[in-house]
């Protein structure tokens, strides 16, 4: 697989059951490498999806957390393709609805065969909790390929950045085990910051074997 420029972006389906999962295939017939975005309601999902792809509308942004109610598929360059998952840890959301996502998304994450990479959102400010420890112990276990995109990164000074990130990362290193900790700073008024995430998933495609 060539290097993805992220130049072209297309929306393509919204799922709301697990029937309506989207066959995606390049211009040359076959299936589209998946890189997930997964994080807690209110991490800043949808402003990094429009950052990084320089669309401010592709994805839907609100100031209300749980917003995202179904799986919702990207192409990048008809090579691969960019799959935002619902946020979690959101209390207001009714219980049968957290179900169906919970549903939704753990079927996604452990059956779908063209998953290569999680981007793991987690606020530079907030200390991961018990789901995103939950999370990241699975993906480890299941040795899932994964990036730690920490958001919001101009919220907070330099150094109070780094003593953050090291304290997450330090919260975090007894889930990983033995798996390759991948991370960056990330924030939307930064465009070093989307030239620098570009860099990182061509990477670790690369590194994870999705060369044709």
């Amino acid at each position: 697989m060539k290097k993805v420029p992220f130049t072209q972006a297309q929306f393509v389906a919204s799922a709301f059951d697990l029937k309506s999962f989207p066959k995606m295939l390049t211009l040359g017939g076959d299936l589209m490498p998946e890189i997930a975005l997964v994080g807690r309601s209110n991490v800043g999902k949808s402003s990094l999806i429009n950052h990084l792809l320089r669309n401010s509308t592709l994805a839907k942004t609100s100031s209300t957390p749980g917003k995202t109610q179904s799986i919702n598929f990207f192409s990048i360059d008809n090579q691969i393709a960019l799959v935002d998952l619902p946020g979690y840890g959101y209390a207001k959301v009714p219980k049968q609805i957290k179900e169906q996502w919970s549903g939704m998304i753990d079927h996604y994450l452990q059956n779908r065969p063209t998953l290569k990479l999680i981007l793991f959102l987690i606020d530079t400010r907030r200390n991961p909790t018990e789901d995103d420890c939950a999370l990241v112990k699975w993906a480890s276990f299941h040795q899932k390929p994964m990036l730690l995109v920490f958001t919001k990164a101009d919220k907070m000074t330099d150094a109070q950045r780094k003593e953050q990130v090291l304290a997450s990362l330090d919260s975090l290193k007894n889930f990983l085990h033995s798996t390759p900790v991948h991370f960056l700073h990330y924030s939307i008024k930064d465009p070093r910051a989307r030239i620098e995430l570009i860099e990182k998933i061509n990477g670790l495609l690369k590194e994870h074997g999705t060369d044709q």
